[in-house]
């Protein structure tokens, strides 16, 4: 492929093809990230199941889809692995549950320092970015998923 190929998801994926979709987003990327805003509450205790696979933890104002004009975001960047995954699967129902008060949102892999999946889960919007055939045949193969190219 020479360019990049969005894609944007049409629903939000649920029960069986939401575990599906972190399965394969976890098996084909290096890290994730979700993020928490200061002015949003969020279980404490959800978080600190991730400590153990934390990379890094930074604020931004600006990250995937998403900037602020308020207080900067916490950006927890976490390894992607077959623990993380499971976290990712039992703590939620669909992608859009990954909100306020309960999740942190806006889910975001990373493949090679490159985002293929971003989210900003209030607004439930999703969208992977392609620029192989290898990623377009992993996410066009999941017939559950509903998917449309945007360019």
């Amino acid at each position: 492929m020479k360019e990049i190929e969005n894609w944007e998801l049409k629903e939000n994926p649920t029960g069986e093809t939401y575990r599906q979709l972190i399965k394969i987003l976890c098996d084909h990327s290096d890290k994730f990230y979700f993020i928490t805003r200061k002015e949003l509450n969020y279980n404490k205790n959800i978080i600190q199941l991730f400590v153990p696979y934390i990379l890094e933890v930074f604020q931004t104002k600006e990250w995937a889809n998403t900037k602020t004009l308020g207080p900067p975001a916490n950006v927890y960047m976490v390894s992607a692995n077959e623990a993380t995954c499971q976290l990712l699967q039992q703590l939620a129902n669909t992608l859009y549950d990954w909100v306020s008060p309960h999740l942190p949102e806006d889910l975001t892999f990373i493949k090679n320092n490159f985002p293929w999946f971003t989210s900003t889960t209030h607004e439930q919007f999703a969208q992977f970015s392609i620029r192989s055939q290898y990623y377009k045949n992993i996410i066009c193969e999941q017939s559950n998923l509903k998917i449309e190219r945007i360019s």
